[in-house]
């Protein structure tokens, strides 16, 4: 988009950031590394670092190579979650540019896993198109922070080194995994976070 995504704003006071930065807080997992870059001011997650009841939960990983690619950030993301708990066995990966994705998805993805312990992965796809929220096993960290570039995980969620299971949403449950990407992208999400909060 040529400017830092997470701070703009779906209407005053609400940042695509925050909304979904608060579902995964809200998802029951455990620590969140929450991996940002390093000209960003922070404002849009202010009022979440401020509350007590995040102050253990919530990490602010700066990574320094951010705008090389998203494999990066998700090195960065990685490396800080096996520093601080070097026992995990897995790591969500969630997008701050996703912010209609909710928590029952996150926690869907936990069950499938919990569920089938020889799974290396659990992700979610629109129209066959694979993307976050996933869950990802210690299996496929190597792998995950040998990526390069602007490579998400996507290619690893096709290697036939891997088993995994694919949720798949269609219909009205496809538009919550809207990834805001450019401006066309931003209006519709303003569009459905108006209509989202006037049927409350």
């Amino acid at each position: 988009m040529g400017k830092p995504k997470l701070p703009l704003e779906l209407s005053p006071g609400v940042a695509l950031g925050s909304m979904a930065l608060r579902v995964l807080l809200a998802s029951g997992l455990g620590r969140i590394f929450a991996v940002v870059r390093p000209d960003d001011p922070l404002h849009w997650l202010q009022e979440i670092r401020n509350d007590p009841r995040y102050a253990t939960q919530l990490h602010i990983v700066v990574c320094e190579e951010a705008s090389l690619g998203m494999s990066y950030s998700i090195r960065a993301g990685v490396d800080a979650a096996l520093s601080s708990l070097p026992e995990s066995d897995a790591v969500v990966i969630g997008l701050g540019d996703q912010p209609f994705v909710t928590a029952a998805m996150v926690r869907r993805l936990l069950a499938v896993m919990e569920d089938n312990p020889m799974l290396d992965y659990a992700a979610s796809s629109v129209e066959g198109i694979v993307m976050p929220p996933a869950v990802i096993r210690q299996s496929m960290f190597p792998s995950l922070r040998g990526l390069r570039g602007d490579m998400g995980a996507r290619k690893l969620f096709s290697s036939a080194e891997y088993a995994g299971e694919i949720i798949a949403y269609g219909g009205e449950e496809a538009d919550l995994l809207l990834d805001v990407d450019d401006e066309q992208s931003l209006r519709v999400a303003e569009r459905r976070y108006r209509r989202n909060r006037d049927r409350r």
